[in-house]
């Protein structure tokens, strides 16, 4: 722009038509250019047109007049009096013949020409001009030629209308420049001056906007000017910053200016646009052309004109056959500026039109969510639950409620029955209490006996997920009376089920003759012809593997089954959520902690998928008591954690999983030394004192009373363990394996002088865990035992849990014994050997995480006479400058021979440097090393001491857990 009004200013006269969308700054940068006239010289004539002054005769050319008339002074005739003006106001169109005109003739613009008076002349919105002024206006550009002055014009695209004089004027511009959307800069730079606080500078670090906020105003506003700016007013309005919060917020947003702005011109261009514009709003992704001409009883070619010309004025877009908003914050303002009773009748007629046309389920529903009113239309209901199947396949469950809810709204009867028994699965994914709530509504109109039979399934499920297991079998119970006699399978089904979740429950009740037949029924295999459900498949095997892992029986059998389970197919499963992770429990409490992590991953990766927070919220909390088993502590946390964060620190109405999730928790804190926040962990959900009874919540008892004794309370923390043992007992839950609780009593008893009553309880946990073949709780009991042994049985007992851990994968326990017979070594004043158990118990430990068991092993260490070059045992702290060196020419693909060269030492002492950096840095190769030192370097672990613990006492060893 600078360089043309140069160029006009110098006498070579100049013209630029700027074209743009509405909005898209086209006056904005007239106006700029406006400015810069006086800078070249250039006297400003400006005119603005008008839609409204389209008909009047020289409108614009007496807007441009108004400044001229100082510059024309004394070049008019007098004797013309004052309409002297109106009587040269005839100019020939610039592209009919005619002859050289006289000045009489001329219209006092044309005068200026062959006066050589510098000028710019302005035009604003040239398609309004009225024809008259455009004549003139094309009459001065055809004479441009070497004369001072230039002409500067705006054009919307889209609203210019088809007039010839128009389309010669347009054609006759030396120069035309096409404005388009803002680019990510100029759009922070704008936002950052729009909401720069008054002592800050928009250009300041802190003043700069959000990338995704900046991402989101330009996918919302097509990078246009105007919207951007009425955007930001809005925003303001709602005291929204520009940061990834407000992001998320725009596109709700509706800056009903944009539309009071843009519609009636729109509708001004293209008669009937506003109807059309509303039309599309409500349509959203459903808009074609032949539906919004239904939806409007309007000409399907007439209504095809005024998309395409919308279309051509940037305000839609069209593709795949389908009509658009071509920015986003266009259609919210447009559906604001809609009366809400003319945007109800038309989602209402939308959705009617959709249903017809044979519109997918979900397009019919999405227009039924909108319409407040009751249509009382047949076919909603069957349309609306049809969508809440397909939204759920995609694992949306939020969007399904919302159907099945709008459907409630509609229907009666059977069909109501249908839907709360559709919206009780979905709840089972978010909300089990509102699942039992609409399950037993649905109940009650369901006529079926097989239908009735899933119902109450999915009733047991989420009054387990509750925590309410009495009220679940009791469901269950009347299920089978109810089916027996009329639908057997479905009795079959409920009566294996109502046996499983006894067996989780724990329930050791007495019962009748029947209840016990039916349950040893149902858990043995089905025969080969069986012809059963994947979930009946599933039920039966997870309650047999399950009763032999309670009973601490049969170890193998226990696997197989468990490993049978899974193979089962789970799209059937949906509601047996609350038995999903019976097999897991199985194969964890059978040392198979691998299988049980890759099967956790898997469940997790389901319930995603599903959108289910439920079975998300039971997978983490599995997860976190397998990645505890196998020593992760850091992992155990992450999960625990993720688990716990649906619920909320509410002390009421725990689910049956709050237990294990905050056992983890404790757990997990309890080996990094932060006890003051595993109590405060504790406290914020009701649990520092009471606990909710069941054998559901005997870990957190377990482990609370584990953080009592580490807190210096040893009979506090004696009674929680024991508690534990009892309701544990109470249940039948006798395997060792779910929790070493006579063990950790053991060593309280014994601290406490009560030696008797701790050996008795080590005998009967050793005896016990043998007998199930379990590794993890032999080596446990086996540790208790030589810590309570004197001589040399306990020297036998802590190698023999040595020997025993180290063929499982519970790398923590492992830690623990290796610490505890290292200290053992330690007095018996076999340094060498301990320093060797000391020094892979603290290399353990780090890797585990266990912070406290960590600095135990160091310190016993350097009791024993060692001397470690380095604080820790693991992680790159832990190499030394040779290891280090030669793992950094082994990352820069240094073979061995060229290392050993270097460094002029051999080949094989290469290869001793390596294996001890692979050790220290738990990577496998030099692939495993590459990818250790393209991360971010990690710092060597750090051990301060608890801020309420006790001074380690004589018994506990290297701490007991």
């Amino acid at each position: 722009m600078h360089d043309i009004l140069k160029a006009a200013g110098a006498g070579r006269g100049q013209s630029i038509l700027i074209e743009g969308t509405a909005g898209m700054g086209r006056t904005m940068l007239l106006r700029r250019a406006m400015d810069q006239a006086g800078e070249h010289g250039l006297h400003l004539l400006s005119a603005r047109a008008r839609a409204s002054e389209q008909d009047v005769e020289y409108s614009v050319a007496q807007q441009l007049m108004a400044g001229a008339r100082t510059l024309l002074a004394g070049t008019a005739p007098d004797a013309d009096g004052p309409g002297a003006w109106e009587a040269h106001l005839s100019c020939p169109a610039p592209y009919a013949a005619h002859p050289a005109p006289g000045s009489a003739a001329v219209h006092p613009l044309a005068r200026l020409l062959s006066s050589g008076t510098p000028l710019m002349l302005a035009v604003d919105d040239l398609q309004w001009a009225d024809t008259a002024s455009l004549r003139c206006l094309g009459y001065l550009m055809a004479r441009l030629e070497n004369t001072p002055v230039a002409v500067v014009a705006t054009v919307a695209l889209g609203e210019t209308p088809a007039d010839p004089v128009l389309a010669e004027v347009l054609s006759s511009f030396r120069h035309r420049t096409l404005l388009r959307g803002l680019s990510a800069e100029d759009t922070a730079r704008i936002a950052a001056e729009a909401f720069a606080a008054p002592d800050l500078a928009p250009d300041s670090a802190e003043a700069a906007p959000d990338p995704r906020f900046v991402e989101a105003c330009r996918t919302a506003t097509g990078g246009s000017p105007y919207l951007l700016e009425a955007l930001f007013r809005q925003m303001r309005l709602h005291g929204l910053r520009p940061d990834a919060e407000a992001a998320d917020r725009i596109g709700d947003l509706a800056p009903v200016e944009v539309a009071d702005t843009l519609l009636p011109r729109y509708d001004r261009a293209y008669p009937g646009a506003e109807a059309v514009l509303q039309a599309v709003a409500v349509l959203e992704g459903s808009a074609t052309t032949a539906v919004i001409a239904r939806l409007l009883g309007l000409d399907a070619l007439g209504a095809a004109d005024v998309v395409d010309a919308l279309v051509r004025a940037g305000a839609l877009t069209g593709q795949d056959g389908v009509v658009r908003f071509a920015r986003p914050v266009l259609r919210t303002a447009v559906l604001a500026r809609v009366p809400p009773s003319r945007r109800d009748a038309l989602h209402a007629r939308a959705a009617q039109l959709l249903h017809e046309s044979g519109a997918p389920a979900e397009r019919v529903a999405a227009q039924l969510l909108r319409v407040r009113s009751t249509l009382g239309l047949h076919w909603t209901c069957t349309v609306l639950d049809t969508a809440a199947g397909e939204v759920m396949q995609r694992g949306d469950t939020e969007q399904a409620r919302a159907y099945l809810h709008r459907g409630l709204e509609e229907c009666e009867g059977a069909c109501r029955g249908k839907l709360l028994r559709a919206l009780g699965r979905i709840e089972l994914a978010a909300d089990p209490a509102a699942a039992v709530e609409h399950l037993r509504r649905a109940l009650a109109l369901e006529p079926d006996a097989a239908g009735r039979a899933d119902i109450r399934l999915c009733t047991a499920h989420a009054l387990q997920l509750l925590g309410r297991p009495e009220e679940a079998e009791r469901v269950l119970l009347e299920g089978v009376a109810e089916a027996r006699g009329a639908e057997e399978d479905a009795a079959s089904v409920l009566r294996a089920e109502r046996c499983l979740l006894r067996e989780l429950n724990a329930v050791n009740t007495v019962v009748d003759a029947v209840v016990e037949a039916d349950c040893a029924g149902a858990a043995e295999p089905l025969p080969p012809a069986a012809t059963a459900t994947p979930g009946e498949r599933h039920t039966r095997l997870s309650l047999a593997a399950l009763r032999s892992s309670r009973r601490g029986e049969e170890r193998d059998r226990a696997v197989h089954q468990a490993r049978q389970a899974l193979q089962e197919e789970h799209v059937s499963l949906d509601w047996r959520i609350a038995t999903r992770t019976v097999p897991l429990q199985v194969l964890a409490r059978a040392d198979e902690l691998d299988l049980a992590l890759s099967e956790c991953r898997a469940l997790l990766d389901r319930a995603r998928a599903e959108g289910s927070r439920t079975l998300l919220t039971i997978a983490h909390s599995m997860r976190a008591e397998v990645r505890y088993r196998s020593g992760d502590v850091a992992g155990c946390l992450e999960d625990a954690r993720a688990a716990l964060e649906p619920a909320g620190a509410s002390p009421s109405g725990h689910w049956s999983r709050t237990g294990q999730a905050m056992a983890a928790v404790v757990a997990a804190l309890l080996e990094t030394g932060e006890l003051r926040e595993a109590n405060r962990a504790l406290s914020d959900f009701g649990l520092d004192a009471d606990v909710p009874e069941g054998a559901g919540f005997a870990a957190l008892l377990f482990h609370r009373g584990r953080l009592r004794v580490a807190c210096g309370h040893p009979q506090a923390g004696l009674a929680d363990l024991l508690e534990s043992g009892r309701r544990l007992a109470a249940a039948g839950q006798l395997n060792p394996s779910v929790l070493s609780w006579r063990s950790e009593a053991a060593l309280v008893h014994a601290a406490l002088g009560e030696r008797d009553a701790a050996l008795a309880l080590v005998d009967e946990e050793l005896d016990r865990a043998r007998r199930w073949g379990g590794r993890r709780a032999t080596g446990r009991a086996l540790r208790a035992a030589g810590l309570l042994a004197k001589g040399l049985g306990g020297e036998e007992a802590l190698r023999e849990a040595v020997e025993v851990l180290e063929e499982s994968a519970a790398r923590l326990d492992l830690a623990r014994a290796l610490t505890d017979l290292g200290i053992l070594m330690r007095k018996s004043s076999r340094l060498g050997e301990a320093r060797e158990h000391l020094r892979r118990a603290q290399s353990l430990a780090e890797q585990c995480g266990a912070a406290v068991l960590a600095q135990t092993a160091r310190q016993e260490l350097l009791a024993a006479g060692a001397r470690p070059r380095r604080p820790t045992e693991v992680g790159i702290d832990a190499l030394t400058p040779t290891e280090r060196r030669v793992a950094l020419m082994a990352v820069a693909k240094f073979t061995n021979r060229e290392i050993a060269a270097k460094m002029f030492v051999t080949q094989r002492t290469v290869e001793l440097h390596l294996s001890r950096v692979y050790r220290k840095l738990a990577v496998t190769g030099r692939s495993g090393l590459a990818e250790y030192f393209a991360r971010p370097e990690s710092g060597s672990a750090g051990s301060d001491r608890p801020e309420c613990a006790a001074e380690p006492a004589a018994w506990s060893g290297a701490r007991a857990g």
